[in-house]
């Protein structure tokens, strides 16, 4: 039996992860009847149907399903192995490398030139991705991603706490606006990310629903990123991990508020590095990954060191006082 192309595979992969021929298309820079051409000979060749028409879109039969999936990371392996080899004729290696968006852009990124320093062959891509995934089904080496545990069966390393979050805020938004308890905070306009919309009321606690109502009102925001600028450019209060605005509140860009939150306040969980699980014959591939871990977990022992001596200090401060 003749296989399909590497063309009509792709093809046929694309249609089903866009759920239609017209946006793959598109995305593949065809035709539609291309498409449609290529997808209709391979089932007439193999003698199923990959797709069933439902509204306005293409849904796979169990049969397509099936064979999508294994084609679709065999694809990815085609794909992948590509990337490296021309990064092994330049002389480098590639690390793939998912990440929650919020720890790449705050924590992880202003990090990395200490890793091109110690290893400058080793070229580290990073890819936005809040949601877990099959690393079968992708490009990527290794992911960092928060969560309560291992992920995806794969091997895996705790590295970071994410803390307490404590409001920060514009040093000149405090100018004329004396706080003087936490309640104080509702007087001034309370920004929230998206994603985490009880961030503000876990924060105040307690069984006080008017001061929880209250604490919901504000403009909300899709991205870390945005409440933060928000935030910067005094707009109100946000909310956030101390440890992914440290930078920020180090330059004078925010001012961190010295009210605490509830005890049970802010999520609870952890980073976590997972990677690939390795096959015969993965030597690089292990040991780039091996290599970028190493360096991972060093800069988090390295802040873990810094809080704890930094919580020692508070201790001591506290016991001198009268």
């Amino acid at each position: 039996m003749r296989l399909p192309s590497l063309i009509a595979l792709q093809m046929l992969e694309c249609a089903a992860r866009l759920g239609s021929f017209t946006r793959a298309a598109a995305e593949l820079n065809v035709t539609e009847s291309a498409i449609s051409r290529q997808i209709q000979a391979m089932e007439e060749r193999l003698g199923v149907r990959f797709f069933e028409r439902v509204r306005q879109r293409v849904v796979l039969t169990p049969d397509g399903d099936r064979y999508v999936r294994e084609i679709r990371a065999e694809l990815k392996a085609i794909e992948r192995a590509t990337k490296d080899l021309a990064s092994r004729a330049g002389g480098m290696e590639v690390l793939e490398l998912a990440v929650v968006p919020t720890f790449a852009t705050q924590w992880l990124i202003p990090r990395l030139a200490g890793f091109r320093a110690e290893h400058p062959r080793i070229v580290v891509n990073i890819h936005a991705r809040p949601e877990p995934f099959h690393f079968a089904d992708s490009l990527f080496d290794a992911a960092i991603y928060f969560g309560n545990d291992a992920w995806d069966g794969h091997p895996s390393a705790r590295l970071l706490e994410e803390g307490p979050s404590i409001p920060v805020c514009s040093p000149q938004l405090l100018q004329g606006a004396p706080l003087h308890k936490r309640e104080d905070l509702l007087n001034l306009p309370l920004l929230h990310l998206a994603s985490r919309p009880d961030a503000w009321p876990d924060w105040f606690g307690g069984d006080d629903e008017a001061i929880r109502r209250r604490a919901r009102l504000g403009p909300r925001y899709d991205l870390f990123t945005m409440v933060t600028g928000a935030a910067i450019c005094g707009l109100g209060i946000a909310v956030l991990p101390e440890m992914m605005v440290r930078a920020e509140i180090e330059s004078g860009r925010l001012t961190a508020l010295p009210f605490a939150g509830a005890p049970e306040s802010g999520r609870h969980g952890a980073y976590f590095l997972t990677y690939r699980q390795a096959k015969p014959g993965d030597g690089t591939d292990r040991d780039k990954a091996a290599l970028f871990s190493g360096w991972l977990l060093r800069q988090c022992e390295g802040i873990k060191t810094q809080a704890l001596a930094g919580h020692q200090v508070n201790a001591k401060i506290a016991s001198s006082r009268p």
